[in-house]
């Protein structure tokens, strides 16, 4: 079984970002750097209803602009690039792609923060089939990284006007884009 996602992709031209991912993200090779919109659904949903709803939904939306500069470690211990500027507009389009169709599967136990992963400090690994598992944090990994991360000074301002939806192989090691939507200018 296969899972949909609906991803935004920034353009990054910076190496050391590139660089810190590979180093730290475990799913780096898998999806570039990416704002998540809709988390993975399973495919069963079926493809044709779900772009149906995000072409609804969309229509209503004017593109938008985010900065993004300051980090955040996450309960389950990833480290996150978060917004400081366009945050309430991407949680507000998160918000109204989870009406719905996608009311169901909103995960309410997971509060959505609109971010870029860049990596995961855990001991063990992330397991996407239970995403509420509790991990124990690797201090030293992380201080590290975080301090790695620090010194490259990144911030990254971007236009969000399309969107991708995705689709994963069940094992996670495998994604494909399937298609993609123009947000309103």
């Amino acid at each position: 079984m296969s899972y949909l996602a609906l991803v935004y992709y920034p353009i990054i031209e910076h190496e050391g970002f590139h660089n810190f991912r590979m180093t730290y993200e475990p799913y780096a090779t898998l999806l570039p750097p990416h704002i998540p919109f809709i988390f993975p659904l399973e495919e069963s949903f079926g493809i044709e209803k779900l772009k149906s709803h995000i072409q609804r939904v969309l229509i209503q939306w004017k593109a938008f602009d985010m900065h993004f500069c300051k980090l955040e470690k996450t309960w389950d211990h990833w480290l996150f690039l978060g917004a400081v500027e366009g945050n309430n507009k991407a949680i507000e389009l998160h918000d109204d792609l989870y009406e719905g169709a996608l009311a169901p599967y909103l995960r309410e136990d997971l509060p959505y923060t609109p971010h870029i992963g860049l990596g995961l400090f855990s001991t063990e690994n992330y397991d996407f089939h239970n995403p509420t598992a509790k991990l124990s944090l690797d201090q030293e990994k992380y201080k590290r990284g975080r301090q790695e991360f620090e010194d490259l000074d990144f911030a990254l301002s971007c236009h969000i006007d399309e969107l991708t939806l995705v689709r994963v192989n069940e094992e996670f090691t495998s994604c494909e884009d399937v298609f993609s939507f123009r947000l309103n200018e």
